[in-house]
């Protein structure tokens, strides 16, 4: 599959942005380190994304895109610089895989590069073309690409829409490669155009330069064909192609036809699509063309749907890093100690045989070394260490000396390599030390290879417990650095997808109410005394995944934090949802009852300020004016898997809702049970860790109904 564009491809793309020229850049966004987003409203047309994938391709896009909270320094250096900017003008640097977009801004004229070639970069520059930012400083082949540097276009690049006849002859008569690649690399036209022309000559692909560079006729064919090509390529009409793997056309069009939406559209072109095109390409028996009206939307057909999951990878990618080898399994880590254990025996065996051998060459070679030893011994004491080291070096047997320790290294015969041998011992005690040292490795060696066996073991059995998981569909426990924020809380979904939260003690009541409540949230508590203060918050949710985690396992529905939902208030079900839990919270659960009550007020009525003379306790709150009550309120509750951010949890809540969100759910009762009976009880079954499942469970309880979560 190729993810780069061809400078033919960025040529096509930068005659259809021709349309954003006079636009504005209302934001810059980077959701991921390799994507950067700007946000463009053309005059008189809707406002669309310019994406742009670093080193690969970019694009125009209309498509809902998450974006993070905090945006990354890059965007917000665009746009301290580019916002509200006015596009002047969208160029291609020559005809390289370079794109030069031209902005007026409030600090005065700027320029945004974006290279698509090697590893990709973005880079902004001031009105005389210094750098004021690139996003990844480099120095490449004489280019330095960092701040306050001159900027330097990449050079070098042929531009077929200048190229002379006479220069294609000379191309051809130096090029020792074939046609088809003289045509691809040397004229820069890529291998698809390369095999059209070649297609429409009626010429070999493999034919040789130097016979072209010799041909006037095939010469000007090909000459004349790739002109036309040029000319083709500027027709405003073309649109654009993607090329599909497909061995049934009629049935693949049939699929794409009858998608039952957008999501499932895009993962038929994402599954099947290998190559783009600007122009239509050479028919083959296996390959569909597909033709839509515009290059950009072919692009975005493709990679679109990846391109704007893009903050949900870097969350998943940051929760990685954070905990580089939480997903790994018990068999990953011993696997890892295994192979180190092994290589550590590897190492252990070859010093011992290294060690064996040179003992036993010195005892076999021990009068040749007794003799040199004395002989060295005499010399020194003649003319001193400092004059031996340099008259010593001179005997092509001797490679080293080392005064200090009083020793010389000698070259083994029949290669065997070098030995330190010590002048104040015979031969035989400077054998024995190499015997020495093979002993004491022996001895180490012992307790690795213990060691190992008993990794072995410990593998062996971790890998079992591993089919068991699976065969139980449990899921995959994440190591984390950090916790969500609302895990400090009691926490749910209720309808609309929002976030309800209930404090846990007097400290998190205080908390939860003076920090997480804003106006437009509601704020909730049950008719009994010391209830949780709890908060059902409007701006705050969850939506679904379209990038679930592939460890995910079968049955676990994915979602994601959400910190801009849409509803401008809450809908009657949620807020008998919400009171429903704000019961089910208090101490209703343990007391006994079937039924309760609960109230809800604007945070406007929530006050930690008492009147003259009382006393407002920790975790207690004061509430005024009027109190809408929620009655017969049953106690009924249920919990099932979910995963928040690519980590696997259990969600608490009201039956309604779980058996909406979960696939794998069971409802639960009051009961004498302890509630870490039932905490063990879940956590064999779904492979979650109890201190995950305890905070979720009120209190004593048992499950009353099943419906997929225990096995």
């Amino acid at each position: 599959m190729r993810e780069q564009m061809s400078s033919f491809d960025i040529h096509r793309m930068v005659d259809e942005l021709q349309i954003l020229v006079n636009a504005r850049c209302k934001k810059s966004y980077q959701p991921h380190h390799e994507q950067l987003v700007l946000r463009i409203k053309p005059k008189s047309l809707p406002q669309n994304d310019l994406v742009i994938i670093r080193g690969s391709r970019l694009y125009l896009s209309s498509r809902d895109r998450p974006m993070p909270n905090q945006p990354a320094p890059f965007a917000m250096l665009l746009r301290k610089h580019l916002t509200n900017a006015r596009i002047e003008e969208i160029s291609q640097i020559g005809f390289d895989r370079a794109i030069s977009i031209i902005f007026d801004a409030k600090m005065g004229k700027r320029e945004l590069i974006i290279e698509c070639f090697r590893n990709g970069n973005l880079i902004l520059l001031d009105e005389n073309k210094m750098i004021i930012a690139p996003l990844t400083h480099t120095k490449i082949g004489g280019r330095i690409i960092k701040k306050g540097f001159s900027y330097e276009p990449p050079t070098g690049a042929i531009n077929p829409y200048n190229l002379t006849i006479e220069e294609l002859q000379e191309i051809f008569a130096k090029s020792d490669l074939d046609l088809v690649k003289t045509l691809a690399i040397h004229v820069n036209l890529g291998g698809q155009i390369a095999e059209l022309i070649c297609k429409k000559s009626n010429l070999d692909n493999h034919e040789s330069s130097i016979e072209i560079s010799e041909s006037n006729s095939k010469l000007n064919t090909i000459f004349t064909e790739l002109n036309l090509i040029l000319v083709e390529l500027k027709n405003d009409d073309l649109g654009g192609y993607l090329l599909l793997k497909s061995d049934d056309h009629e049935n693949t069009k049939n699929n794409i036809q009858e998608a039952d939406n957008l999501l499932a559209r895009d993962k038929i072109f994402s599954e099947l699509t290998f190559e783009s095109s600007p122009i239509k390409t050479l028919e083959k028996k296996n390959v569909l063309q597909i033709h839509f009206e515009n290059y950009n939307d072919a692009i975005d057909t493709w990679y679109g749907q990846h391109d704007s999951g893009a903050t949900a990878r870097r969350i998943h990618e940051k929760m990685i890093s954070e905990q580089p080898r939480g997903l790994d399994t018990e068999s990953d880590k011993l696997s890892r100690r295994l192979n180190s254990q092994k290589k550590s025996l590897e190492k252990f065996d070859k010093e011992i045989n290294e060690n064996r051998t040179k003992g036993l060459v010195i005892q076999e070679n021990s009068q040749q070394i007794d003799y040199l030893i004395s002989e060295a011994t005499q010399t020194i004491g003649e003319i001193g260490w400092k004059d031996f080291s340099k008259k010593a070096l001179e005997f092509e047997y001797i490679s080293q000396i080392n005064a200090k320790e009083k020793k010389m290294m000698l070259k083994l015969p029949n290669e065997a390599g070098n030995v330190w041998i010590s002048i104040e011992n015979s031969a035989q005690l400077n054998a024995q030390v190499y015997f020495s040292k093979a002993k004491k490795v022996k001895d180490k060696s012992e307790g690795a290879r213990e060691a190992l066996l008993e990794t072995e073991r410990l593998l062996k059995k971790a890998k079992k417990n591993e089919i068991k998981r699976k065969e139980k569909d449990q899921v995959t426990v994440i190591k984390r650095a950090k916790r969500f924020w609302f895990e400090r809380f009691r926490w749910t979904i209720i309808d609309g997808m929002h976030i309800f939260v209930g404090g846990r003690d007097a400290k998190s009541n205080d908390s939860l109410i003076k920090k997480h409540m804003r106006s437009g949230d509601l704020y909730f508590h049950a008719d009994l005394h010391g209830a949780a203060s709890c908060v059902s918050k409007l701006k705050i949710g969850f939506e679904r995944d379209n990038n679930p985690p592939p460890y995910l396992t079968k049955g676990v529905n994915a979602y994601r934090i959400c910190d801009s939902m849409e509803d401008i208030e809450f809908s009657e079900t949620a807020k008998l949802q919400a009171a429903n839990m704000a019961l089910i919270w208090s101490r209703g659960w343990t007391g006994g009852g079937g039924a309760g009550t609960s109230f809800w007020v604007k945070p406007g009525q929530v006050s930690k300020t008492a009147e003259t003379g009382e006393f407002v306790a920790k975790g207690a709150f004061i509430v005024r004016g009027n109190r809408n009550w929620i009655k017969d309120l049953e106690m009924k509750m249920a919990i099932g898997l979910i995963c928040i951010n690519g980590i696997p949890l259990l969600l608490g809540g009201t039956s309604e809702i779980v058996s909406s969100l979960c696939e794998r759910w069971a409802e639960i009762q009051p009961s004498n049970q302890k509630k870490e009976k039932l905490a063990n009880q879940i956590s064999k079954n779904t492979g979650l860790v109890t201190d995950d499942i305890l905070p979720i469970l009120p209190g004593p309880c048992e499950i009353k109904e099943n419906f997929g979560l225990l096995n």
